[in-house]
């Protein structure tokens, strides 16, 4: 796949996540049956931005020539991004609140997602 149909693929992706993400975060979920496990919603959070971080990692790579510069560009879209999400949940809905733990367990996802990146850059793209 030549260079500009990645970034192009990246972009759509990351996208096509973030409003995922939104539509999930804001959406009235009481009708959707849930699961009896224990935080289980905080473990969705950490997957959600690890994909989040990863694929707006792989698009703005192509854009952004400082390693150092994208990786603290991609954790703070992340966090500010989460925290976005957390506020627009109390104030835009009635039946969704912010989280603290939320916005806690998004952080750590997008950790998670950008030392994955790290590990991968490191590896793959000497």
């Amino acid at each position: 796949m030549e260079r500009n149909q990645k970034i192009v693929l990246f972009f759509a992706l990351a996208l096509i996540w973030t409003i995922a993400i939104s539509v999930a975060c804001l959406v009235d979920m009481s009708d959707v049956p849930a699961a009896n496990v224990e935080n289980i919603d905080k473990v969705a959070h950490l997957g959600f931005y690890a994909i989040f971080s990863i694929l707006w990692f792989l698009y703005l790579e192509n854009k952004i020539e400082s390693t150092p510069k994208l990786f603290l560009i991609v954790f703070m879209l992340s966090v500010i991004f989460g925290i976005f999400i957390e506020f627009c949940q109390s104030t835009f809905t009635d039946n969704r609140q912010a989280d603290v733990k939320d916005a806690v367990a998004n952080t750590i996802g997008a950790t998670i997602g950008l030392l994955l990146m790290a590990i991968y850059t490191k590896k793959f793209k000497k």
